[in-house]
């Protein structure tokens, strides 16, 4: 794959730091790639880089005609992300507070909303917020050295992501309990095990195999946008409306293929 890099979107950074989003775009524009760039901090999630992670998806889900069909969400090496900057002033000032939780939240409903099929290339560490980054994604890739893990309970806070529901509908309530209750980290194969991620790879594959993904899903690019929303929706319906808005998206699929067809 080729393309060139630009800066993600966001306020700029302060002083001479670069920005703390990094967006490439590939195979025409069909393949975003989003990273995570704090490498110092281990991609902590401070405000800053919340708002321009947030402001880079809007990027990608406003332009007409631009958005792409597949997003991969990586980080700088060494880590994925390593979860919350709790250097911020936020966490002693109550209305720093409320504007992360807000950038937060606004983060995790766009991975959940968004138009294109989403996927998380992880290597290193994925804790907490991090964590609940990479479950927002539809699959998940990760070296086989990753390390995830819910540590909020030992600073005295809960995860408040997403994470617990996210690994709950992926793993079962027993291993979401383990890792939420005990503070354990998971190594990518007792992830893998618990079909809590999708995929692991040798150490520094995983952005490779996640794009070698991406490039498989654009073969089904006229009905991607389907199979996504039915995905996504399928999680919060009980068996019979689920069968139901299935056969919904089928005809919707089924004419935008004709559609495709046509214009082709």
């Amino acid at each position: 794959m080729s393309g060139a890099a630009q800066a993600g979107g966001g306020p700029d950074p302060v002083g001479d730091e670069p920005p703390s989003i990094l967006l490439t775009r590939t195979d025409q524009g069909a393949v975003a790639t989003v990273t995570l760039r704090r490498p110092h901090r281990r991609n902590a999630l401070s405000t800053d880089l919340l708002t321009q992670l947030r402001d880079t998806l809007s990027s990608l889900t406003r332009e007409p005609g631009r958005a792409p069909a597949v997003m991969i969400l990586t980080g700088a090496a060494p880590s994925f992300c390593s979860g919350a900057d709790t250097r911020e002033s936020c966490w002693t000032d109550p209305a720093a507070r409320s504007v992360r939780r807000d950038r937060f939240r606004d983060v995790v409903d766009q991975l959940h909303t968004c138009s294109f099929a989403t996927l998380a290339a992880v290597e290193g560490h994925a804790l907490g917020g991090g964590l609940e980054l990479a479950l927002a994604c539809d699959l998940v890739v990760a070296g086989e050295s990753a390390v995830f893990g819910l540590p909020e309970l030992a600073v005295g806070a809960v995860p408040g992501g997403g994470a617990v529901h996210s690994l709950v509908g992926r793993a079962g309530r027993g291993f979401a309990a383990h890792l939420l209750l005990t503070g354990a980290r998971a190594s990518a194969a007792e992830m893998l095990a618990a079909h809590a991620i999708e995929r692991v790879v040798a150490d520094g594959a995983a952005l490779s195999e996640a794009a070698r993904l991406a490039a498989g899903m654009l073969r089904c690019r006229a009905t991607l946008p389907v199979a996504v929303r039915l995905l996504r929706d399928s999680g919060h319906l009980a068996r019979t409306d689920a069968l139901a808005m299935e056969e919904g998206y089928f005809w919707r699929a089924a004419l935008r293929s004709a559609s495709a067809a046509s214009e082709g």
